[in-house]
């Protein structure tokens, strides 16, 4: 009797643990993917690959990218307007996105994030750090940003 407890609990236990890990299997493939795209964006900026970008953002209207207080209308007018001018410029450009956290609700998700950039300028050397929230949508089996918002400061210069 107590031996058919125990089979019991130990089926009962791992049916339980079975079902937990199917159900997170979709979520978890959805989170890391959403990972990979926040963090491609800094990888291909720092590449200057504008053309790689393309594949991260939703096409067409509806997109926005916010800088600060800018605005940009679209991913193509930032990339042409904005983001491609500024890349244009940079040297010794180094761009990280970390402490991503995503969180997935069908085929919606946002994700905030943290980044830390290192660029020379013409105007001089800036060290940056900031956060970020992307608004992504699952497209065709693809996560692809449809709204991101970044805000950042000067990191404190040491003495």
């Amino acid at each position: 009797m107590l031996g058919t407890r125990v089979q019991l609990a130990s089926v009962t236990a791992c049916a339980i643990t079975a079902t937990a890990l199917a159900a997170q299997t979709p979520a978890t493939a959805d989170t890391a993917a959403i990972r990979r795209v926040i963090a491609a964006v800094a990888e291909f900026s720092q590449a200057k690959n504008l053309a790689a970008m393309d594949t991260l953002f939703a096409p067409g209207g509806g997109v926005h990218i916010i800088e600060g207080a800018g605005v940009n209308h679209g991913w193509a007018d930032y990339r042409d307007n904005h983001l491609g001018r500024e890349l244009a410029q940079f040297q010794n450009f180094q761009i990280r996105r970390f402490a991503i956290e995503p969180v997935v609700r069908g085929n919606v998700a946002w994700a905030s994030f943290r980044y830390e950039m290192s660029v020379d300028t013409p105007q001089g050397h800036i060290e940056s750090e900031g956060r970020g929230t992307a608004v992504l949508e699952k497209r065709e089996g693809r996560w692809v940003i449809v709204h991101q918002h970044t805000s950042g400061r000067r990191k404190p210069q040491s003495p």
